[in-house]
C-alpha cells in the first residue's frame, strides 16, 4: 500500500488476555481517541485530557506495549518490576533487554506491578514519532503476572531457572500441578515459527530444554506434548542434519521452520535425543540435540495454549495520532527503515567482507615476519642431501671443521656417525649457511586461518540497529621466491548473517575471495606488504514491510568484488621483544548486481550500485619470545587506529508495479574513525606445525563494535 503524505495513524490496542479457569478477569481500558504529536519530543497521552489505566484486575498485572515504528516510554516507575525480554522502563539498559534498547529510543517496554502501580505508570506513558513510515501500530496486553504472552499465537511462556536439571524432569515439571498458569496445564515448548523461537529467544539467557525429543525412533524428531504432540518435525535419513526422508518404512514430515544449529542433530554421543535451544552467544535461538542429562542446560521452557481455555479479549481501545510535522511531506519509499536497514546492512557487510579478505593475508605476512627467526631453521628445511660418510664433500667439510671446534669432547666420539648428524640436525643455520655458503630455506608452505566474528551497529534514531556473525576460513600457500621477497596465494570462505532490527528483516551472505600477495624487505627490519584479490558474494535478502509486518518480501543479490591493500612496516628487536610499527592503505569496489524482490505489489527493483571503501591506518604491535621444548611460544597485544575515507553512495529502487518511479537514497558512511584492540599468542614448532590465536575488538566512532576470536593454522610442506 503506498502512501500519498506521511500522516501517522497509529492503532493502539490494548489486548486483554486471560484463561478460563479457576481465575476470571473483568478488565477494560480507559483511553483517549485521538493525539497530536511530532518526531521532535515525547507527548503524554494524559494531555489529550483522557488518562490511559487498567480496571478490574484483582492480581498483579504484566504490561507489554511493543510499537512497529516510533517510541513509546512512561517516567513514574514506583513498585514496578522489569519483565525480563523486554527493554526497561528507565534509561539504564541491563543484560536482559533487547537489542532495540537505546536510552529513550525504544519500541517496546515491558513492567509489572498492582493495579494502583501499573495505572501510576500509564499516566506517563508518552509516543515520539520517527516520521518513517505512515502506518504504525502499537500493541499492548495487560495480563496476570506469571508469564508472557505472544500475541501472534495467543500463548503463554515461562523460561524455569533450574541448574543441571534432566530434560525429563523438566518435562515432568513442565506438565505438573505447581506450574499451571491461571488454570492452565502447560507443557515442555514447541516452536513452529521462527516469530515463535525469536520470542523465546529473547527471554532466555543459558540453554533451555524444549519438548522435542527422537527417543522413541531414532533420527526421527517429534513433539512429545502440547497440541503438537506426536507430530514429527525433522527426519533424519543418514544421521546428520535434517534430511527428509522415509524412516523404517515410515513417512515422516519435516515441519515449514527448522532452526537447528549447523550440522545438527547429530548423535555426537550416543544417548543425544532430546533438543534445547542455546540462550547466548552466536548461537543464541539455535538448536541442539543433547543427552538427557546434559549438565550446560540450566532451565526448561514451559507453553500453555492450545489445550483448551483459550485467551479472550475483554478491553479494546483505539487511538489516531497525528505527526504535526510530517503531514505536508511527500511520499518516500525509503522512509520504511527496514528497507533502509536492509539497504545499509548491504553496504556494510560489502565493506566487511573486503575488510576480512584482506586482513587474513596481510596478518600471515605479519606473522611471517615477526616470528620467522632464521637461526631456528634446522640443515633438512633446506632439502639438501648430505653425504657423511665422505669428509671431502662440501658443504660437509666445512661444516665438520666448525664441529670439531666446539666443546671440548673426544674427537672419536665426536666422529660417530650419530653425533655428527645430531650436529647437523641441531645447528643453528642462519650464519654459517647464508654466509658461508649463501643459502637460504625454499620450501612452500601451507596455512589457515579460521575466524569467529559477531558485532552490532548501533545507528542514530530513525535507523535499525545490525548484529551480525561470521564463520570463516582462509587457505594460503606461500614460498621465498628470492631472498628478500615472499609470493603466496590465499582463498577464503565465509558465510555470514546479518539481522537488521526486531522484525524479521535480514541477510544471509556466503562469499569466496582470491588474494594474491607479496611481501618484500630491503633489509630484515623494514618490509613492505601488499596484494591484489578478488571476491564473490551472493546475499538473500529478506525484508518485512514496516507498514505491514505480515508482508514478507525476498531476494537474491550478487556482488562483485575487487580490492588492493599496501603496507609499511617497521622491526625494532631488544632482547625477547619484538615491535612492530605499521601503516597501511586499502582501497576496494564492491559492484552490486541488480535484482528484483519477490512478493507482492510492494515489491522493489534495485539498480545497479557501486560502493568504494577506503581507508588508512596505523598502529603498532609488540610480541614477546618465550623459548620451549622444539619450538616458541609468543604472545602479543595489538593497537590499530582507523579512519574512514569512504565516499557516499546512492541506491536507486523502484515498485516493480510502478517502474516509471524511481526513488533515491544515500547510504552514507556513519563512522570517521575507527580503533582495534587485540590479544593473542603464536605459537612456533620447529618443523612442525605453527599455530596463532587472538581476541579482538574494533570500536567505531566510540559505538559500534566488532568482536571477534580467531585461530590460524600453518603447515610447511
Amino acid at each position: 500500500m503506498k502512501f500519498s503524505s506521511l500522516n501517522l495513524y497509529i492503532s493502539f490496542f490494548f489486548l486483554i488476555f486471560f484463561l478460563n479457569s479457576k481465575n476470571v478477569y473483568s478488565a477494560s481500558f480507559t483511553f483517549p481517541s485521538t493525539l497530536t504529536t511530532n518526531t521532535s519530543d515525547f507527548v503524554l497521552l494524559s494531555e489529550t485530557g483522557t488518562t490511559p489505566s487498567v480496571n478490574g484486575f484483582s492480581t498483579d498485572v504484566l504490561i507489554t506495549i511493543v510499537a512497529t515504528a516510533g517510541y513509546v516510554k512512561i517516567t513514574t516507575v514506583t513498585g514496578l518490576e522489569q519483565i525480563n525480554g523486554y527493554c526497561g522502563y528507565t534509561a539504564d539498559n541491563s543484560s536482559s533487554e533487547p537489542d532495540n534498547c537505546t536510552d529513550d529510543n525504544r519500541s517496546e517496554i515491558g513492567f509489572e506491578g498492582t493495579q494502583a502501580e501499573v495505572n501510576t505508570a500509564l499516566a506517563t506513558l508518552s509516543f515520539k514519532g520517527d516520521g518513517s513510515t505512515s502506518n504504525v501500530s502499537i500493541t499492548a496486553s495487560a495480563t496476570p503476572t506469571g508469564a508472557a504472552y505472544n500475541s501472534s499465537n495467543g500463548h503463554y511462556y515461562r523460561a524455569i531457572s533450574s541448574t543441571d536439571i534432566d530434560w525429563d524432569d523438566a518435562r515432568a515439571a513442565a506438565k505438573s500441578e505447581a506450574q499451571k498458569f491461571n488454570g492452565l496445564t502447560g507443557y515442555l515448548v514447541t516452536i513452529t515459527s521462527e516469530q515463535e523461537n525469536d520470542f523465546i529467544a529473547d527471554k532466555i539467557s543459558v540453554s533451555a530444554w524444549t519438548g522435542g525429543s527422537d527417543s522413541e525412533t531414532e533420527r526421527v524428531w517429534k513433539w512429545m506434548d502440547g497440541p503438537e504432540a506426536g507430530q514429527t518435525y525433522t527426519c533424519q535419513k543418514f544421521g546428520v542434519g535434517g534430511t527428509g526422508g522415509t524412516i523404517s518404512g515410515s513417512v515422516c514430515t519435516e515441519q515449514s521452520y527448522l532452526n537447528w544449529n549447523f550440522g545438527e542433530p547429530n548423535e555426537y554421543v550416543e544417548g543425544e535425543n532430546y533438543m534445547h535451544v542455546y540462550g547466548s552467544g552466536v548461537r543464541k535461538g539455535e538448536w541442539n540435540d543433547y543427552v538427557i542429562d546434559n549438565t550446560n542446560v540450566d532451565a526448561y521452557i514451559i507453553e500453555y495454549g492450545g489445550m483448551g481455555g483459550t485467551a479472550t479479549v475483554s478491553g479494546e481501545a483505539t487511538i489516531t495520532i497525528t505527526s504535526t510535522e510530517a503531514s505536508d511531506s511527500t511520499f518516500d519509499v525509503f522512509d520504511d527503515k527496514q528497507l533502509v536497514g536492509i539497504v545499509e546492512g548491504q553496504s556494510e557487510s560489502s565493506k566487511r567482507f573486503i575488510y576480512n579478505s584482506t586482513n587474513s593475508v596481510l596478518e600471515r605476512m605479519e606473522w611471517y615476519r615477526t616470528t620467522k627467526k632464521n637461526d631456528s631453521i634446522k640443515f633438512k628445511d633446506l632439502g639438501l642431501s648430505i653425504d657423511i660418510t665422505n669428509k671431502d664433500t662440501y658443504p660437509y667439510a666445512k661444516l665438520l671443521d666448525l664441529y670439531l671446534l666446539k666443546g671440548d669432547v673426544k674427537k672419536e666420539q665426536k666422529l660417530s656417525e650419530e653425533n655428527i648428524e645430531k650436529f647437523i640436525n641441531d645447528l643453528p643455520l642462519s650464519k654459517y649457511l647464508k654466509n658461508e655458503f649463501g643459502l637460504i630455506p625454499r620450501k612452500w608452505k601451507i596455512w589457515s586461518s579460521g575466524y569467529i566474528t559477531n558485532g552490532k551497529i548501533k545507528l542514530k534514531t530513525g535507523k535499525q540497529n545490525q548484529d551480525f556473525d561470521t564463520d570463516a576460513l582462509t587457505i594460503g600457500i606461500d614460498k621465498i621466491i628470492k631472498k628478500n621477497t615472499l609470493f603466496g596465494i590465499a582463498i577464503r570462505m565465509e558465510d555470514q548473517h546479518t539481522n537488521i532490527g526486531q522484525l524479521g528483516t535480514g541477510i544471509k551472505s556466503i562469499s569466496n575471495s582470491l588474494t594474491v600477495y607479496s611481501s618484500w624487505h630491503k633489509n630484515r627490519l623494514t618490509f613492505i606488504d601488499s596484494l591484489v584479490g578478488y571476491g564473490y558474494i551472493n546475499n538473500n535478502l529478506k525484508r518485512i514491510e514496516q507498514a505491514d509486518t505480515s508482508n514478507v518480501l525476498t531476494g537474491s543479490r550478487d556482488i562483485k568484488q575487487y580490492f588492493t591493500s599496501v603496507k609499511f612496516n617497521k622491526i625494532i628487536n631488544k632482547d625477547n621483544f619484538t615491535s612492530l610499527f605499521f601503516a597501511r592503505g586499502d582501497f576496494g569496489l564492491s559492484k552490486l548486481d541488480s535484482f528484483a524482490e519477490s512478493g507482492n505489489i510492494q515489491a522493489l527493483k534495485f539498480e545497479e550500485q557501486n560502493l568504494k571503501n577506503k581507508s588508512i591506518s596505523f598502529g603498532t604491535l609488540v610480541k614477546f619470545k618465550k623459548k620451549i621444548n622444539k619450538g616458541h611460544f609468543l604472545p602479543y597485544g595489538r593497537i590499530e587506529f582507523f579512519e574512514n575515507l569512504s565516499p557516499n553512495s546512492k541506491v536507486k529502487a523502484s515498485y516493480i508495479s510502478d517502474p516509471n518511479t524511481t526513488y533515491t537514497y544515500t547510504v552514507k558512511e556513519n563512522y570517521s574513525n575507527s580503533i582495534k584492540f587485540e590479544i593473542g599468542f603464536d605459537l612456533n614448532l620447529i618443523d612442525s606445525w605453527y599455530v596463532s590465536s587472538s581476541i579482538r575488538k574494533l570500536i567505531k566512532n566510540n559505538k559500534d563494535f566488532e568482536n571477534e576470536f580467531a585461530i590460524k593454522l600453518g603447515k610447511p610442506f
